[in-house]
């Protein structure tokens, strides 16, 4: 199905139309990603940044980018590893975010192959959640979608109870779809941070999407999630310690949030703002991320094509992301400044000769 023209990106062939040149190491391959001019110039990674573990036993490139996916690194966010010490700290999201991400800093650019962020409460549920960079940049982008062209997010909130102030609210939500003619996905986001209380910080690790029950008299469910997330299976190795189930936040989770931060700000309320767990994009991590949309292809010898030409999978995308933290900090890029940066929604995310 064809995707909303806010969402279009230039296609395999129309990146190769444009002035294009080749890199054949991983060193550097920030810089030249970042130095692209949008409009006329495109970069062939010709260099295989699929760790060798994933390429053991698979037909081609994209069986393991799929493994890859559900069994790749994420950086394990610092927050306390007990309720107690959660709900004694004083420090926000942000700031646990800010110290892992600083720490890549003294990485090598090439030696770095993590996808996301990932937390593991001990309490709750106890379920490991993983949030791919690549994602946090996508629910940017579907949350302007929203506020520019589609009404915005549709959010109820359920936060009167007592268990708000402990728990965290219930949030209905409505989010865009980026398919033509598809509805909005609609669920619900659970333990968000609504109510102030010095029991934010351990809510919050407990955030998940679920589904909503529709009483149509027939018991059917309408189902708010996406196929992708539907249908992502993974197992661990039978010798693994770590459970098989994890909570993947996607893109309209990020909007959604999103949403429901704008809906607490028009009631003067900034706890849910303080206590965003997603990192949010700076301009410069925004147009990083266009340029891998629209400039970037990456050389795959498992093709059949003639080229072995193809625009980059989501796990290629997120580790460039995380290297662009590593080149240019995280005050530069997963943390976003309204005075530096301006309003989320006015972010472009298609160059302006290709919107033309």
């Amino acid at each position: 199905m064809a995707r909303k023209t806010f969402f279009r990106e230039r296609t395999a062939r129309e990146i190769e139309k444009l002035h294009t040149n080749n890199a054949y190491h991983q060193r550097g391959l920030v810089d030249r990603i970042a130095g692209l001019d949008p409009s006329e110039d495109a970069l062939i990674i010709r260099a295989m940044l699929t760790p060798g573990r994933f390429l053991a036993g698979a037909e081609s490139v994209k069986d393991s980018n799929r493994k890859w996916l559900k069994h790749g690194e994420y950086l394990h966010i610092p927050y306390p590893e007990t309720k107690a010490g959660a709900d004694a700290s004083p420090k926000i999201p942000l700031a646990f975010r800010a110290e892992v991400l600083s720490e890549i800093k003294g990485m090598k650019e090439g030696e770095i192959y993590a996808l996301g962020l990932s937390s593991h409460p001990t309490w709750g549920d106890r379920t490991k959640r993983v949030q791919p960079f690549v994602w946090d940049l996508e629910g940017a982008r579907l949350f302007g979608y929203a506020e520019n062209l589609a009404g915005g997010v549709e959010t109820k909130v359920y936060a009167d109870a007592k268990r708000a102030r402990t728990e965290g609210a219930t949030v209905l939500v409505g989010v865009p779809s980026r398919t033509r003619k598809h509805p909005r996905y609609r669920f619900k986001l659970l333990h968000v941070p609504f109510v102030r209380s010095n029991e934010n910080l351990a809510a919050v690790q407990l955030l998940k999407p679920a589904v909503i029950i529709e009483g149509d008299g027939e018991g059917r469910r309408i189902d708010g999630r996406t196929i992708h997330d539907r249908t992502l299976i993974r197992y661990t190795p039978e010798e693994s310690q770590e459970g098989s189930n994890i909570i993947t936040y996607y893109p309209q989770d990020v909007a959604a949030y999103l949403g429901i931060i704008k809906k607490a700000r028009e009631g003067h309320n900034l706890t849910p703002m303080e206590m965003n767990p997603f990192a949010l994009p700076s301009k410069v991590w925004a147009d990083f991320y266009t340029k891998l949309n629209n400039n970037v292809l990456i050389y795959d010898p498992s093709l059949q094509s003639k080229d072995k030409l193809r625009k980059p999978h989501i796990v290629e995308k997120s580790v460039l992301l995380a290297r662009a933290i590593r080149v240019f900090g995280h005050d530069e890029t997963a943390y976003w400044d309204p005075v530096r940066d301006g309003k989320l929604r006015d972010y472009v995310w298609t160059p302006a000769s290709f919107r033309s």
